[in-house]
């Protein structure tokens, strides 16, 4: 029960983490490969909506449709215009009503044509018919070879043409084919035909689906003769044969003067193989196929950039944390990306990290010293307290100093920890846009003055100059380098403070005062950590606050440094701040 309790407060707090599959928690190949998987099914499912589209939107039945209504109607006007006629009775070689003797004269004597003109009686006619030869002549002549089969039916529903059973000659000629080609494997073929074979299975299986509802099982030719004699008009149908195949037929009649003489009937399988959108089909996959190609080879080449790189970081950083010192032959990665940002922001933390590191290292040294000179004064003087022979005086002394030495000692201690806190604040705090002259109006309102009497002077731009800075510890900043004046200044002074423009891009603030100055030499002195130069107010001051100050304002992107005084009524110290300005 305890450790159920202890999981779900943990789990509260999101310190056990659900397992959720993220790409983040695999290695970069791993990302890399699971992306191309992905690649590969979303390309797959779009090719497969692709071709039902193509399949779904193709015309090709729509247009064999209104091409076989067009032929249809073709045969039906011929045959309406050149073969309803009146024809000789008791001629049995209907051949020879259309063989020219001069011309054809070798048929014309096989089939006796002579004797059948002899016996013709011209005078003698029928009535209007639809003519047997002339009708096979023409289907003969125009639609032996064709993707649809062709019928014609007489007034009597008897069949007098059919394209698929007439022949030219009563002869049949058996010949043997020999095939001497070389068989050669073609793998491009091969996949083509392949390709084709199951993309026309998926093409009739779709289209059978669709037309199968709409369509009947096949009827005898005569009941679409007879239904379209009786309606006098086409009639289009869809039926299944014997092979459960899909035919449509569509038929017309052959009329005269408002009278039908015959029927002409036309059909065909309604779906076949689309080798036409198979060839669209396998186009849009080669694409895709050499496209997924060309995308893995650039993944590869573009995860190489990316592991060899950070393969190169991760071996400095090993090195950083193995404190391998000797580290001058590891360059870091210099390119223009991401990748060459993060190696620079990388080597940036390094080098501040070592810095801030050698700082450590310099302010233990220098606390340890500081604190070893007290430390060495209060053993001196209880050394010479334990020795029997001072005398009550010098034990006076002694003691005075001891607590001289104990006070300078919790001073540096206090100062220290403050200069440890600062620093840990700078790292922290937060900046926001300050308005220079509204900073300084406001400091010289509520400064309460001090106990020489020094007065403070502002000579401050009308220039509106704002700055990115944390106006808490740059006050801490004005108000040491105003402390530290003040201490040296004589009674009744003043202290200048000058803010202005320098430039396009630099705000100067100038504090000047009255004092003795600083020597320029120890210009760089007065800033590193404990230093004095103001040995008779060594025990008032521990040295760290223009050390302080300096961090601070480094934080703002700037700039402190004791100058020359430019100014003849100021003599004394001159203390120089350059910001940067934030132009809005």
């Amino acid at each position: 029960m305890i450790r159920l309790e202890l999981d779900t407060d943990l789990d509260i707090l999101g310190v056990i983490n659900n397992k959720v599959f993220n790409l983040s928690n695999y290695r970069l190949s791993i990302q890399l490969l699971v992306v191309n998987i992905f690649i590969i099914f979303f390309g797959t499912i779009f090719l497969v909506i692709f071709n039902f589209y193509l399949i779904i939107n193709d015309k090709f039945i729509d247009n064999k449709n209104n091409s076989s209504m067009n032929e249809l109607k073709k045969i039906s006007n011929y045959l309406e215009e050149n073969s309803i006629i009146r024809i000789p009775l008791y001629q049995t070689n209907y051949r020879c009503r259309y063989l020219d003797k001069n011309i054809d004269k070798k048929q014309y004597e096989d089939e006796n044509c002579d004797k059948q003109n002899f016996n013709l009686n011209s005078l003698e006619l029928s009535e209007l018919e639809l003519e047997k030869f002339n009708t096979e002549q023409y289907i003969i002549q125009n639609y032996i070879d064709k993707e649809f089969n062709v019928k014609i039916f007489n007034d009597n529903w008897i069949k007098i043409a059919d394209s698929n059973k007439l022949y030219l000659s009563e002869t049949v000629n058996e010949v043997e084919i020999l095939e001497n080609k070389k068989k050669t494997t073609n793998f491009y073929n091969i996949y083509k035909q392949n390709y084709f074979y199951f993309f026309n299975f998926i093409y009739s299986f779709i289209l059978n689906k669709k037309f199968i509802e709409i369509s009947t099982k096949k009827a005898h030719d005569i009941n679409i003769v007879s239904e379209t004699i009786r309606k006098k008009k086409s009639i289009q149908k869809l039926y299944i044969n014997k092979e459960k195949k899909i035919v449509k037929i569509m038929s017309a009649p052959l009329m005269l003067d408002e009278k039908v003489y015959g029927v002409a009937i036309l059909s065909y399988q309604l779906i076949k193989h689309n080798d036409d959108l198979a060839q669209s089909s396998i186009n849009l996959l080669n694409f895709f196929i050499i496209l997924l190609i060309i995308i893995i080879i650039l993944s590869f080449f573009f995860l190489r950039g990316l592991i060899i790189p950070l393969n190169q970081l991760t071996r400095i950083t090993v090195l950083e944390r193995q404190k391998i010192r000797n580290t001058k032959n590891i360059n870091y990665p210099i390119r223009a990306d991401e990748i060459g940002i993060l190696a620079q922001q990388i080597q940036i933390m390094s080098s501040e990290l070592k810095s801030q590191m050698e700082k450590l290292e310099k302010f233990t040294t220098d606390v340890a010293h500081e604190l070893k000179n007290p430390l060495t004064a209060i053993k001196s003087s209880s050394e010479v307290l334990l020795k029997k022979s001072i005398s009550e005086e010098n034990k006076l002394k002694v003691i005075k100093n001891f607590n001289k030495e104990v006070n300078r000692m919790n001073r540096l201690i206090s100062d220290i920890t403050s200069f440890s806190r600062t620093m840990t604040e700078i790292e922290i705090e937060k900046f926001k846009i300050v308005d220079l002259k509204k900073f300084f109006n406001k400091l010289e309102k509520n400064y309460l003055g001090n106990t020489k009497n020094i007065n403070l002077i502002f000579k401050i731009d009308k220039i509106n100059l704002k700055v990115l800075l944390n106006e808490d510890k740059f006050l801490q900043v004005i108000l040491n380098l105003i402390e530290n004046s003040v201490s040296v200044a004589k009674k009744n002074s003043k202290i200048l403070i000058s803010i202005s423009k320098h430039g396009s891009k630099i705000a100067e603030i100038k504090i000047y005062d009255q004092g003795e100055g600083i020597n320029l030499e120890d210009k760089d002195k007065i800033f590193e950590r404990f230093y004095t130069d103001r040995q008779e107010f060594r025990d008032q001051h521990s040295g760290l606050g223009l050390s302080i100050s300096r961090e601070i304002i480094n934080s703002f992107n700037g700039s402190i440094e004791l100058t020359k005084s430019d100014n003849l009524d100021f003599s004394g110290a001159c203390f120089i701040i350059k910001l940067p300005l934030r132009i809005l």
